[in-house]
């Protein structure tokens, strides 16, 4: 959803619109084919963010899983905020099988995002 008003008529999230990804504990609005062109040079982009090992020498934190679960963000957003639209419709109607698709559709899509989040497959 990239409009100006939510489902629910509120302002939506001003973030970076998703997909995001991950490279070497950066996160990137593109996939890393895109950033590159010409040989190498980075093709204007910035990371969105750096993930950082933390302070202690050798411990750290886990940066692949913490950039993982950064970039699957704007994914588990839509996922979570379809899934309730989904959900708010059934509870206010008896589910036809039009709506009870619709839901097993939001559902991969939310175990996708979690799938990408963690790392894995959905």
């Amino acid at each position: 959803m990239n409009e100006t008003k939510g489902r629910w008529g509120v302002e939506d999230a001003k973030h970076t619109p998703g997909p995001w990804y991950v490279i070497d504990g950066k996160i990137w609005r593109r996939p890393v084919e895109e950033l590159y062109e010409y040989g190498g040079g980075v093709a204007g982009d910035k990371p969105l963010a750096f993930v950082n090992r933390g302070w202690d020498v050798g411990v750290g934190f886990p940066v692949l899983a913490n950039a993982r679960l950064i970039a699957a963000a704007p994914e588990l957003l839509a996922a979570l905020e379809d899934l309730i639209c989904v959900c708010q419709n059934i509870q206010c109607e008896p589910p036809t099988l039009e709506v009870m698709r619709e839901l097993d559709l939001e559902v991969i899509r939310a175990r996708a995002a979690i799938a990408k989040a963690k790392g894995g497959a959905a």
